[in-house]
């Protein structure tokens, strides 16, 4: 037993010491990110900046668009990135054939250190010899980013980072709907939903430099980038985004203790299994709303859906009728569960009320893959 609580702890140090060293090869990438006089040979040859990468970040991320970043996972990527960018590091080279999109028009941004960084190039030459055929370099990398102020996420790493070291202060937010976060958050994480920011803004610190760290339900969610922007416009100076939230905190550390709330609080989640079927089978027996933002639901979406964004299904709450079984529908099952719990509380008139609680990947043609949340 002493001997596994040592590893532990020799564990925890290496990672604490691993941040902190990546911390300081970071600060000096910003002091030292000039754009050479001269362009070396090395450097790929179509290169973009920063507003070209922000005009192409998509959340949730598109078939059609990849942004990639070539740093070191744990050090580097870990610690911030750009938001939607996924880490194909050089010791990944070899693989990069399964990691990137079947699509080879689809747009690649290979990033990395800064004007410095041969990664990105290297890997976008990579990636030109597996037929890609629109790739680009944003050879500026992450500490341009930086300096542009734009929006930096982060891995789940760095938050165990920050509730380990406990030296800095900091607030970790989730801005999934309050039934979420009772059944189960991460640890030290408050409560804020998306919907509900201006009602709880009195939360947040008095310190507008304190960082704040935002999370929801994946990669799919869209809640804590939203969170993040409405942080910022109050004048937060130092607004991250965990983009993996609670699924990739779960998988990589475990899930927290469920709160203890009462035993019905999952009646309104419809069977997968039987949801499948109604769609399959007679679609229009249902009214089935989806509460994502427009610009998700027009990129893909279940044939007879109505589009009804869960900010605005509040305001439209008196129009819905008793005519039809309504199923509200979202990529993760955050949203969907928001608009239902609003029905029990607005609309307890309405018995028929049901949410999908489940990850939806929604494809372009009508047809989507339904995965039950665990």
């Amino acid at each position: 037993m002493k001997r596994t609580q040592t590893m532990i702890s020799v564990l925890a140090m290496l990672l604490a010491l691993m941040f902190t060293a990546g911390l300081a090869m970071a600060a000096e990438e910003e002091h030292s990110n000039e754009p050479p006089k001269v362009k070396p040979e090395w450097f790929y040859k179509d290169l973009v900046d920063a507003d070209f990468v922000k005009e192409h970040i998509t959340i949730p991320r598109t078939d059609d668009v990849m942004i990639i970043d070539a740093r070191p996972y744990m050090t580097k990527y870990a610690l911030g990135y750009i938001p939607t960018a996924v880490n194909i590091p050089q010791t990944k080279n070899d693989e990069m054939a399964s990691l990137l999109p079947k699509n080879k028009d689809a747009l690649l941004i290979f990033y990395c250190g800064g004007y410095h960084c041969k990664l990105s190039h290297k890997a976008a030459k990579v990636a030109e010899k597996l037929g890609y055929k629109n790739i680009k370099v944003y050879a500026a990398g992450f500490p341009d980013w930086k300096r542009h102020g734009y929006d930096v996420a982060v891995e789940s790493e760095y938050v165990k980072n920050l509730l380990a070291e406990g030296k800095k202060p900091y607030l970790l937010i989730d801005a999934r709907p309050l039934n979420k976060f009772l059944e189960g958050a991460i640890p030290g994480s408050v409560s804020i939903p998306d919907s509900k920011f201006d009602e709880f803004k009195g939360v947040l610190p008095s310190d507008k430099s304190t960082q704040l760290v935002y999370y929801c339900g994946g990669f799919k969610c869209k809640l804590s980038h939203k969170s993040a922007d409405k942080a910022k416009k109050l004048g937060y100076t130092n607004v991250v985004v965990n983009e993996s939230g609670y699924p990739g905190w779960k998988e990589k550390f475990g899930g927290s203790q469920a709160a203890s709330i009462s035993a019905d609080v999952k009646d309104g989640a419809i069977d997968v299994t039987k949801f499948e079927a109604i769609l399959k089978d007679n679609p229009d027996s249902i009214m089935l709303v989806d509460v994502r933002d427009a610009d998700e639901f027009k990129a893909g979406h279940f044939p007879t859906a109505i589009n009804m964004p869960v900010d605005e299904v509040e305001k439209k709450i008196a129009e819905f009728t008793a005519d039809k079984p309504i199923i509200f529908v979202c990529s993760t099952g955050a949203r969907s569960g928001e608009a239902f719990y609003m029905f029990l509380d607005k609309r307890p008139d309405l018995k028929d009320v049901y949410y999908l609680e489940a990850t939806v990947d929604f494809h372009k043609d009508g047809t989507a893959k339904i995965t039950p949340n665990k």
